[in-house]
Order: C-alpha cells, then structure tokens, then sequence
C-alpha cells in the first residue's frame, strides 16, 4: 500500500486521553514492538508539530527521519541537534534532540529547564530506560516526582518511552500507561496494545490489535454486527469501485491491492480457490470481501455465476448484489437456482445421503454448462458455497464432486468455494482440491483474512461504507 495511503489510528480511549490540556503517558514493550512508533503518531494525530521536544537516548535524529519518512513532510525540516547545543526551545519549531551520549542528570536538567521555561510544551522521552539504568530507584523515583510537578505546572504533555515491562514503580505516577505486545497466532505475528490506566478516561475496551505497515500505528476496531448493514434507501449506479483495475493475461484481479500482490497479480487463471470461514464469523462477510471481486470483474463486461451462500437471507443476498455492483452490470449476475442445491424444508444445501448429495452437484454441473453456452467466448467467474472436501470416503460423491471440480476448472477463469472450518474432520478424509487456499477468521473481537496456500500474514478485515453499501479495506498485520 502508498505510504501516503495508509492512515493512523489510534484507540479512542488513548485518543481521549491525549486531548487532555495536561498528562504524562507511559508507554511499555519490549524492543520492536511499536512504542516509538505509537509516540510519534501521537504528535501526527493531534497535530503537534512545533513547541515539542523529542529526545532520543537510542537513535539519531537524523537515522530517526530516515525510519520514518513521513516525518519530513509533517515536520518540515525541524531542529536537529546535541543536548548541550540548545540553550532555550524554541517554539516554533520542533527540536530533535542526540542524548545518547548525556548523563543522566543532565537530561533530567534539560527537561526541567524546558518545562519551566515554555507554556504547554510537548515531551518526548524515548527512553526513560536509559536514565533510570544509572540510577538507584530513590534518585530515579525523586526525578520523576519533580518532572510531574513541572508538568502540571506548565500544562504541558510528557510522553515517557520504556522497554522495562515488568518493573510497575513507575506506573502509578504517570497518568497513563499502555503496554505494547508482540505475539503469535498460529504462525502470525499479532501486535497487541494493552490499556492499563488512562486516568479521567474509562477504558470500555482494554486491548486492540494494530499494525506498523508502513511504519505507521494504526489500530483497528472490533467488529460489529451494523458493520454489515446496507443503509441505503436509492442503490447507487456505480457499486464498489476497485482500488485499482490492471487487466492481466494470466490472472483475475481482485481489486485488493495487498491480496493481489501477494498472488503475484491476482488469482490464477483456472484455479480453484477455497474460502473458509471461522466458525465464529458471520457468512455476510465473506459475501461483502467477494463484493469487490464481483464489481471488479463484471466492469469488464463479463458473467458471474454466483450460488447464493448458506446462512444469508435472500433479500440481503440481492440487495447485497444491487448496491455493489454498477446497475449498467448487473444483468452479468447469473443466480444459481434455489432448487439446484437446497431442497424444500432442509436446513442445508448438503443434509441428504451421499446418493442425494451426488445427484445435486450433477444438476450443478448441467446448469454449469448451460451457462457455459449461453456466454459463448465471454470469461466465467464462478462463485458457489460448496464444501466439495466433504464426504470424501463416499465413492459416489467422490466422483460427482471430482467431475464438478474439472468442470468448472474448464469452463471458468477462476472458480471461489465458499465453506465453514474444515477443522473440525480429519484432514485425510478430505479432499485436497484448492489451487489458492483463503480464510476468514475471527481473534479478539477483529476479522482477519489469511492464506494458507500461499502462506501470508494476517490481513485486517476493516469495513467501510459506499454510498452507504458496506465494503473491505485490507490492511496487512506487520
């Protein structure tokens, strides 16, 4: 993604937080995990861009700019400077300070000068670590009790930055204090920011997950069930636009950038790709991420065959289809009917015998050749919620399910099944036919997608709105 593109974020309870007149904030993690990150999209979101000091025991102002690009067009071009070269701050600009060399006493000098010459000054220590290492606990502790005072005292904002996580002597004198986290879910990293105490703040939600793509913090917020709603009262004629539509020769783009480039260009041409959907996750979202790819390929003035998905009414279904996709396109929608695949009064499309079952992805198949002729030469995207890795010890559904699977590898440029965890069987009892292998998960209230086949990281499934039709950004988990 543009590094222009991607955008901050911070929890709104930080953000509340922050826009107080006065506080001190700590923030905790071990190395890498985004502390300093996290402090400077702090001075980005509340626009903090002269009257601050930024003093650096770790890295140079100057390695600091260049980590971070953005910084330059947010900053200008800002002070750069020793410890013993600045004899007052200057307000107007803001002043990069190389400490790594100063005693710790003369850091501490330094900032209590600055806040008791300057009003409503913004501090940051990165990092707090480096004067307290030669410090006894008593002097340390004495330090920052006169740091607090002039803070109040001058309405002014110090952010302190720590990579000691298990010492707390520090955290009931700062005001606030959050803790980064890097873990790991099934062989993704997962970067966790913890709220332990934001005083005058009530923390509704203790913990998120963010990213430092493009090393800027953003966190993301947990899903909710309005997320999916379609408020719309007059459909818009132009649906969801693609981020961007490269036409390419041997795949079919998507229309989201960070997935494409992870296929190379997009989803390979006569595959078969299987999306899997978390127990836990509502069938609507994997309608909606498929809502782009729809939009994307229909703007080429070419069919989808689409079967409805189980667990998702009708009407949303269509109304669904209506919002995402240009009206001058969605006579390119063809429906799978009903009838093929779900008989009257079952719960599921596939709750009969394995001869029933059979017989059905044979009514699929002819149904599939039909509309193989009535587009003549023009490209087929298939799309059907079929589980075809079920039942596989069967002989019957074995061989009914094999010839669908050649089928639509025939006949479409690319065929997307859509199924619920697979995880719950064992995996030889299974059919392995996915040439792309998608899933859509849920960790701590968020949505991920994921790829198996290729491996990727996690995506972030963040949802926007359309003229009021719900779509997907993804935004990778790094």
């Amino acid at each position: 993604m543009d590094i222009a593109m991607t955008k901050m974020n911070i929890p709104k309870e930080v953000m509340e937080f922050i826009k107080q007149d006065t506080y001190s904030l700590l923030i905790k993690g071990s190395a890498g995990t985004g502390k300093t990150t996290l402090a400077l999209t702090i001075l980005h979101e509340l626009g903090i861009n002269k009257n601050c000091l930024y003093i650096s025991t770790r890295i140079s102002p100057e390695q600091l700019f260049k980590y971070y690009p953005w910084l330059e067009e947010f900053f200008g071009q800002p002070k750069k400077s020793q410890l013993s070269e600045i004899e007052e701050v200057d307000t107007d600009t803001p002043i990069f300070v190389d400490a790594r060399l100063d005693e710790p006493a003369a850091l501490s000098e330094r900032i209590t000068n600055a806040l008791m010459d300057v009003k409503s000054p913004t501090i940051i220590i990165d990092s707090w670590d480096s004067i307290g290492i030669f410090m006894d606990k008593e002097a340390l502790m004495n330090n920052a009790r006169v740091l607090q005072t002039w803070r109040e005292r001058s309405s002014a904002k110090i952010i302190f930055i720590a990579e000691d996580t298990v010492s707390t002597t520090f955290d009931y004198l700062a005001d606030g204090v959050v803790e980064l986290r890097l873990t790991s879910y099934r062989e993704r990293n997962v970067r966790e920011v913890f709220l332990s105490k934001l005083r005058g703040v009530g923390i509704n939600r203790p913990l998120y997950i963010f990213t430092l793509n493009n090393r800027k913090f953003h966190s993301f917020e947990p899903f909710h069930p309005t997320d999916l709603r379609i408020a719309l009262d007059n459909p818009s004629k132009k649906g969801i636009k693609s981020r961007e539509n490269i036409p390419s020769a041997s795949s079919l783009v998507t229309g989201y950038k960070e997935l494409d480039s992870l296929l190379g260009e997009g989803l390979p041409l006569r595959s078969i790709v299987n999306l899997e959907i978390d127990a836990h996750v509502n069938v609507k979202v994997a309608l909606i991420l498929l809502g782009r790819i729809i939009s994307n390929f229909t703007s080429t003035g070419n069919p989808v065959l689409f079967q409805p998905l189980d667990e998702i009414e009708s009407d949303y279904t269509t109304k669904y289809l209506e919002c995402c996709i240009p009206s001058t396109k969605q006579k390119l929608i063809e429906l799978l009917p009903a009838g093929l695949a779900k008989e009257k009064g079952t719960k599921s499309r596939y709750s009969g015998s394995h001869h029933e079952t059979a017989k059905q992805l044979e009514s699929i198949q002819k149904y599939v050749i039909k509309m193989r002729k009535k587009h003549g030469k023009k490209h087929l995207f298939t799309i059907m919620g079929l589980d075809l890795t079920q039942f596989s010890t069967n002989d019957e559904y074995r061989k009914a399910a094999r010839h669908l699977i050649d089928l639509l590898k025939s006949v479409s440029v690319v065929s997307i099944l859509v199924s619920r965890n697979a995880d719950d069987g064992p995996r030889e009892n299974r059919l392995a036919i996915g040439d792309v292998h998608l899933k859509i998960l849920e960790l701590k209230g968020n949505l991920f997608l994921k790829s198996e086949v290729p491996w990727s990281h996690l995506y972030a499934i963040v949802f926007e709105k359309h003229d009021g039709c719900p779509a997907i950004n993804l935004q990778p988990v790094i």
